[in-house]
């Protein structure tokens, strides 16, 4: 390889080095004038067959369907020293074995979360603003009806919930700054009341969030402990005319109970992941009028910064300067695994 460290980017298939490894990610390659080892190969690589593949690799990218790092695969390779993430949580990929190696992981996770949030945003303003029924998008939705419409609010008379405070919650709070909610609540395990107060949150209980809450946002890590978490009890205490944004993963609330309550038409649902994605056409969503449904599309928008980002945390290391998207361990213990959730789920 040419000069600078040993990097292969663990893509299984050519879709995602297509995706990521263009624009400013390929520029960036090239101005740091370093050879990257691609997969270009059509179909996936097995386990052992990557275990050969980067014997040598002192530096890891990894992406959404890449092998989970684990003794497996890192069987032959004794100079691995940096893991970076081209994509959003490092659960399914990163293995404890890894940190327990002293190897450095690092994730374009805040790149993510910053689209994702301002997904959040606007999903929040058409939901306060009842676009479902007013708004006419092209020619994929009904007319538009006209209406003084005394349900519309905006946000400096409502109470924002949110659940979970990771990054992309973190980017949330931020913009809705602007707009002068009344007040925002946080209910999170890993937030301290005065942690909260001081990025001008209140902290609450999980339940009282959804009680509390005008508009609420999910945005918990998807974890075999938050599965089903949000349920009948939750959704029924919500109040009338309140605003359920679900942009984590569908698994977090119970399917069942989020389809009875809707059916009510007490709340709006807005939603972007769901049990099955595609949403199938026959789907109760579909025809329910107080929804709002996006394709799972909330992250895209920066995806080919994210290996520009993580070649810079890698010259970082090299240069022996600090990480600035680096995770822990047990930070990589509480971000979204939906392969952990997916297996708990046909155990039970």
């Amino acid at each position: 390889m040419a000069q600078g460290p040993r990097i292969y980017f663990m893509n299984q298939s050519r879709t995602a080095l297509g995706w990521f490894f263009r624009g400013p990610s390929r520029a960036r390659a090239e101005e740091l004038g370093w050879d990257i080892w691609v997969n270009e190969r059509d179909e996936a690589i097995e386990a052992e067959e990557w275990a050969e593949i980067i014997a040598d690799a002192e530096a890891l990218l990894t992406t959404w369907g890449s092998p989970k790092l684990d003794e497996t695969i890192l069987a032959r390779n004794e100079a691995l020293r940096i893991v970076g993430h081209v994509g959003g949580s490092v659960a399914p990929y990163i293995a404890d074995e890894v940190f327990e190696r002293g190897v450095r992981v690092c994730t374009a996770n805040p790149f993510m979360a910053r689209t994702v949030a301002e997904h959040c945003i606007m999903l929040m303003l058409m939901g306060l603003r009842r676009a479902h029924d007013h708004i006419k998008l092209g020619t994929r939705c009904e007319t538009m009806n006209h209406y003084k419409d005394w349900k519309v609010r905006v946000p400096q008379d409502c109470t924002i919930g949110i659940w979970g405070f990771g990054d992309i919650a973190s980017w949330v709070l931020e913009m809705l700054r602007p707009f002068e909610p009344r007040e925002v609540l946080v209910a999170s395990g890993h937030l301290s009341d005065e942690d909260a107060a001081e990025q001008g949150m209140r902290r609450v209980e999980f339940d009282a969030l959804f009680q509390q809450s005008d508009v609420v946002f999910t945005l918990a890590g998807m974890t075999v402990a938050n599965t089903g978490r949000v349920g009948a009890r939750q959704l029924r205490s919500m109040k009338s005319g309140a605003v359920l944004i679900n942009v984590g993963r569908a698994p977090l609330i119970q399917p069942e109970a989020l389809l009875e309550e809707l059916r009510r038409g007490r709340i709006t649902g807005v939603f972007d992941v769901f049990e099955r994605e595609p949403l199938p056409d026959d789907h109760p969503f579909n025809e329910l009028p107080n929804v709002i449904l996006s394709p799972h599309y909330a992250g895209t928008g920066r995806d080919a910064q994210y290996m520009a980002a993580m070649l810079d945390e890698i010259d970082r290391f090299f240069r022996g300067e600090e990480l600035r998207y680096e995770v822990r361990a047990s930070r990589a213990r509480q971000m979204t695994d939906m392969q952990a959730v997916r297996k708990a789920q046909q155990e039970k």
